[in-house]
């Protein structure tokens, strides 16, 4: 075994046969890695476990969070670091990758002897992990002159008290402000991090990627986790050494779940977390339903004659990947609309050209973004046909009858008449909103034959209008006279027996 080894198994056996203070600091804060203090003696490269120990233990009880000895010394085997008091960068930045530490604390006991007088030297570096630079350092000695006081009450006479006395020194010199002002330690460095799909149903397959910046030796990489609805899934390393995936199946259970990407050290005894996202379950169809507008109720059908506006209206709030809209006569699909996202607020419809009068079915599906679909459906009737109003006229001695008969399916909203002579005198002016009606009109003595004019107007509930000319509806009216008398034809209304 050289020399190398054989410090390296020296410094194992101290770590181990030390008794160590228990845990680290209880205040929260940037870990600092307390790397074993390397002591001259003779001339020799040798560790100082055990002052590297207590000097741990009072950063700890200062307010320190200290990484503990054990972790140190794991870490230095791992990457077979041989020497003490100084590290090499790239071992730094090792140190905030693998152990999450903000700082490395190196050192050196430049002096300690008893004899002739007991003295102490010590030299401290604390360097930040982030950037590799050295943000403060410690450097003094003394020795049992240097520390006389008066009457010699108190004064320091071994070694082992002169450390003490430079301890308290360093403790009060401590870089808190530079230590409180680094931000906290991530050690990882996620390149890409796949989670897909985001919305699924019940029993629907997740799979979860991440590729890493950073690469381990053989048998020292982390083990990866994925941590979802309270649950590891241990995740496989593709063959570049950088990407981790895995798959898993989603719950039952409706609802939003984070992903937590879960890493441990098992060398250094510590774990990572760093959520990665969330993927929503969700085993509901949308729920929606239709709204017609520009439609009359007729016989308890919604009736349009031009255009008919369909405004979805979802019951639920709930995002809507895309939307399929068919409109079927007799089982027959005769047009569609679809599109990508949320149903739009209004559809509308206006009936081509070669669509003819009849019944029609509107059915739109929509699936929300887990895959889950509904369907809503209204039964709408095209009718493009005009109002008709029979007019009829009858003429007596003195009295005029005007008949008016609606017989459509479509109600009727207004209707006026208007009728004057050839002269101009008003024979009526009737409007109303019912059908059929009898009106009677006084006619002035006059001529035989006497022409009437005027127009009808209509108007059915769904805005169709109709104005016609009173006397296109009718030939002219000629006023009835006493009956004639049959003239004789010449024959005799009576059988004769004689031919």
């Amino acid at each position: 075994m050289d020399y190398g080894g054989r410090q390296i198994f020296r410094m194992l056996v101290l770590a181990f046969c030390f008794i160590w203070f228990p845990g680290t600091a209880a205040a929260a804060g940037i870990p600092v890695a307390v790397f074993p203090l390397q002591e001259l003696t003779d001339g020799r490269n040798e560790a100082n476990l055990p002052f590297t120990g207590i000097l741990a233990e009072k950063l700890a009880e200062a307010g320190t969070e200290i990484i503990g000895l054990e972790t140190i010394i794991s870490f230095m085997a791992n990457n077979r670091i041989r020497t003490v008091g100084h590290l090499e960068t790239l071992f730094i930045s090792r140190v905030r990758r693998d152990l999450g530490a903000g700082f490395v604390l190196l050192g050196t006991i430049s002096q300690r002897r008893d004899r002739p007088e007991p003295s102490f030297g010590l030299i401290l570096t604390l360097v930040r992990t982030s950037d590799v630079r050295p943000v403060w350092s410690y450097i003094n000695s003394l020795s049992t002159s240097d520390a006389r006081k008066i009457l010699g009450i108190g004064e320091p006479k071994t070694t082992t008290q002169l450390q003490t006395v430079l301890l308290e020194e360093v403790i009060e010199q401590w870089p808190w402000q530079i230590i409180n002002e680094e931000p906290q330690v991530g050690s990882l460095n996620i390149d890409l991090a796949v989670l897909e799909p985001q919305y699924v149903r019940p029993g629907d397959e997740i799979r979860c990627r991440i590729r890493l910046r950073d690469t381990w030796s053989a048998g020292q990489g982390p083990r990866v986790f994925f941590k979802a609805d309270e649950q590891l899934f241990p995740a496989t390393l593709a063959d570049d050494g950088l990407t981790y995936e895995t798959t898993w199946v989603a719950g039952d259970k409706n609802g939003r779940f984070p992903v937590t990407l879960f890493i441990e050290w098992p060398y250094y005894g510590r774990t990572e977390t760093t959520l990665l996202g969330n993927y929503v379950v969700d085993g509901t169809p949308p729920l929606f339903e239709l709204d017609l507008r520009g439609v009359k109720i007729i016989d308890e059908m919604p009736v349009f004659s031009s255009q008919v506006a369909i405004l979805p209206r979802m019951i639920v709030r709930e995002p809507v990947s895309r939307w399929h809209l068919t409109i079927y006569n007799d089982g027959d699909p005769i047009g569609d609309a679809k599109g990508e996202g949320n149903l739009p607020e209004r559809l509308i419809w206006t009936g081509r050209e070669n669509v003819g009068d009849g019944i029609y079915d509107l059915v739109i599906e929509a699936w929300d973004k887990a895959g889950n679909s509904a369907i809503a459906s209204r039964e709408v009737v095209l009718d493009r046909s005009v109002p008709q109003v029979d007019l009829a006229l009858d003429r007596s001695e003195e009295d005029l009858i005007v008949n008016l008969e609606h017989d459509g399916k479509v109600p009727l909203r207004y209707w006026r008449l208007e009728m004057w002579t050839k002269e101009g005198r008003i024979l009526t002016q009737t409007e109303g909103r019912l059908l059929p009606v009898t009106i009677g009109i006084e006619m002035p003595d006059s001529s035989p034959e006497q022409e009437v004019r005027g127009f009808l107007f209509y108007e059915d509930i769904r805005g169709k209008r109709v104005r016609k000319k009173v006397q296109d509806l009718l030939p002219k009216l000629k006023k009835k006279g006493p009956a004639k008398k049959e003239e004789p034809t010449g024959i005799s209304e009576k059988w004769v027996d004689e031919f």
